[in-house]
């Protein structure tokens, strides 16, 4: 069985190295495809050391988008992982982020995916028809305009964005007009880091490409948390499997817990495939959680 590791990653260039290396077992013929955020130093500065891997099955975007969170860039981002992912032959794509380690062995791994003899599930955690407003709305701040060294007077022109976002899509539900849906259906919510059988991952590419080029993804809010997961939660329900993701959102907020050494526990008992948020500079704990 063949993997790719598709990784979007913009900082802790050591890290991220150690992480590659992990993963390209030299007993596999496995790949990783990279995605280095074209703003990020990785990019700017590092990305010929990453190209350079001495396993010859790193492949590098060659043309990486400049990724903004909760914006459309992010699915830009992802749909370059996917295309470039199946330029190769593999059996299952994993998506993961340079803060994301695997907790568990590659022959586990192999071993839960062939418990499903022929079923080839997606693994993705969907959470339902949750924040339809991110999608249906028009979110005008997706971008937020700023004026340099000027900070308060950015805090307002932000602050004007969001209030013309809501005012216009009050208005435009008074008159009863609403954006288009994916297949008529509604949208989903789910995490963004998943692992998908090549069919899945042919599939999923092209629906979001077209979705793209119609220009639905625009003035979206965070449509990396409902594009990707819609599309597979709608074409292939009766595949879905939880992700095999370790991810800690106990604290609340925007992002979750990033994981240190009490959590060592957690993550053992957990049945999961790869754990995140993870920082060697905070706590390289992760590094002896076990041979990959």
């Amino acid at each position: 069985m063949r993997f790719v590791f598709a990784i979007l990653a913009h900082a802790n260039a050591d890290q991220l190295a150690r992480l590659i290396d992990t993963l390209l077992a030299p007993d596999s013929d496995d790949l990783v495809v990279l995605h280095l955020d074209r703003r990020s130093d990785l990019w700017r500065h590092q990305r010929d050391r990453f190209a350079a891997h001495p396993s010859g099955r790193l492949r590098l975007v060659m043309h990486p988008t400049k990724v903004l969170w909760a914006h459309r860039s992010l699915v830009e981002a992802q749909q370059l992982l996917v295309r470039e992912a199946l330029r190769a032959d593999f059996d299952y794509f994993h998506l993961l982020s340079g803060a994301d380690w695997p907790v568990c062995s590659r022959s586990r791994m192999v071993e839960d995916i062939a418990s499903f003899a022929n079923r080839k599930p997606v693994f993705a955690d969907l959470w339902g028809e949750l924040q339809e407003k991110r999608m249906d709305d028009w979110w005008f701040d997706e971008r937020g305009l700023s004026v340099p060294g000027c900070n308060r007077l950015t805090e307002n022109i932000q602050r004007a964005q969001t209030r013309l976002s809501w005012s216009f899509s009050k208005i435009m539900r008074g008159a009863g007009i609403h954006r288009r849906r994916y297949a008529g259906s509604r949208w989903l919510k789910g995490s963004g880091w998943f692992s998908v059988p090549r069919d899945a991952a042919i599939r999923m590419e092209r629906e979001v490409t077209r979705l793209q080029k119609s220009g639905r993804l625009v003035f979206t809010q965070c449509p990396d948390e409902h594009v990707c997961q819609t599309v597979l939660g709608r074409l292939f329900a009766d595949r879905i499997e939880p992700a095999r993701r370790f991810i800690d959102w106990s604290g609340g907020g925007y992002h979750p817990k990033l994981l240190k050494t009490e959590d060592t526990s957690a993550i053992t008992a957990s049945n999961a495939w790869f754990a995140r948020k993870v920082d060697a500079g905070t706590d390289p704990f992760f590094y002896q959680l076990g041979r990959f």
